[in-house]
């Protein structure tokens, strides 16, 4: 990210499954700090959905084979803190060591719709409210998710969210792909931000969110990555670039793409919103923060660019994370004329590739062989949720 000029990351949905989510959010956190980025940290909460979307689970498991049904229903370490009590307390806590860190904010992090009861929901949008904090979700981002939606919440689920206190300007929906009319007023009557991630979605086989169609009714949109960026570079130049082709409708009398300013707020004022840090980032003034990136005008420039071409309009279009000389986050130069100024990315890289070689080895080597017969499952599930053996899953 530093080396393609994105100075601010918002860190959501994630867990090892150690059983110890505190100590990962920790460590996490600690290496943010390191690296010098800036990092929204969202606490995690969910407490359904483990098998599949509800309200289907225990028909899921009934058609399981009892070896399978035993493997899945099997004692597992908690993804996160676990209710609401014990997810609140774990805020408590990481505000009482990082309310005031001048790189890390605390939101919650829900991990969506279908996976988080009513009663999770009211506890978490209760203490966000009492203490001013951010809500950063994942919904409506499949049409398997789309249906399980439609099933819980007949009326709308942003509107459903919005009658438990969960849907304010402090609101963060990522995706938001297979959203109708009434969705989007409720997004843009409570202010909510979406963050469009382009290239996810189709790698994911999702879809693709009305971009053009957000923009005119009112609704902010930022643009991010969610980790899945279209060639795994995180060059968040080519995901803008991307998600204002996509909003290219082929349609007269539809809504018009989004305009150069449009997309230039998506990646700057509008980010630094969903990342709950719009009073310090997103926009080059007196008093705000100095997280300054510097590009090589080169490749925008060359080999010819007509002298009435807007040159904001002309680097949109052309740029590149790699045209990068500079990254500054509070007032830190991190990277500079290729170079990492603080960081050996070879030794990580090398860590890195550790780690991931031995994540492919199981506790218990059938576990692999039980996860290919369990897929099969799921996905015969999916295809029947959402009506359509064509249909993502």
């Amino acid at each position: 990210m530093i080396a393609n000029g994105v100075t601010s990351a918002i860190h959501a949905n994630y867990s090892y499954g150690t059983g110890n989510y505190e100590k990962e959010m920790r460590e996490q956190i600690s290496a943010y700090e390191a690296v010098g980025i800036r990092a929204t940290m969202c606490v995690g909460a969910m407490d359904r959905g483990g098998s599949v979307y509800p309200p289907h689970e225990v028909c899921f498991l009934a058609g399981l084979t009892d070896d399978l049904r035993s493997w899945v229903s099997g004692p597992a370490s908690a993804a996160y803190a676990g209710d609401g009590a014990a997810t609140v307390a774990l805020m408590t806590r990481l505000r009482a060591d990082f309310a005031d860190h001048p790189l890390v904010r605390l939101c919650y992090g829900p991990a969506g719709p279908q996976w988080v009861s009513d009663e999770l929901w009211q506890d978490i949008a209760h203490d966000a409210r009492d203490h001013d904090l951010g809500m950063h979700l994942h919904a409506l981002e499949s049409p398997a998710q789309k249906a399980a939606a439609a099933e819980l919440y007949p009326d709308g689920v942003f509107a459903h969210l919005e009658s438990l206190g969960a849907m304010t300007p402090r609101t963060v929906v990522a995706h938001g792909v297979w959203v109708d009319d009434a969705d989007m007023d409720v997004l843009a009557r409570t202010g909510a931000t979406v963050v469009r991630n382009a290239g996810g979605n189709i790698r994911m086989r999702n879809g693709i969110a009305p971009l053009a169609r957000y923009l005119q009714r009112g609704v902010r949109v930022a643009v991010g990555t969610d980790n899945c960026a279209m060639t795994d570079d995180e060059d968040l130049l080519a995901e803008l670039r991307l998600a204002g082709n996509l909003a290219r409708e082929p349609n007269w009398n539809g809504p018009p793409p989004p305009g150069v300013d449009e997309l230039l707020a998506m990646a700057t004022v509008n980010g630094a919103i969903a990342a709950q840090f719009s009073d310090e980032v997103g926009t080059l003034e007196s008093g705000k923060r100095a997280d300054i990136v510097a590009f090589s005008l080169n490749r925008t420039r060359q080999p010819y660019l007509d002298e009435d071409m807007p040159l904001l309009e002309a680097f949109l279009a052309r740029a590149q994370g790699c045209d990068v000389v500079m990254t500054m986050v509070d007032g830190r130069i991190l990277y500079k004329d290729g170079r990492y100024t603080d960081l050996s990315i070879e030794a990580l890289e090398a860590d890195a590739a550790a780690v991931a070689r031995a994540a492919r080895r199981p506790d218990d080597p059938a576990n692999t062989a039980r996860t290919g017969r369990y897929r099969i499952h799921l996905c015969d599930h999916y295809r029947k949720l959402t009506a359509n053996p064509s249909d993502p899953l």
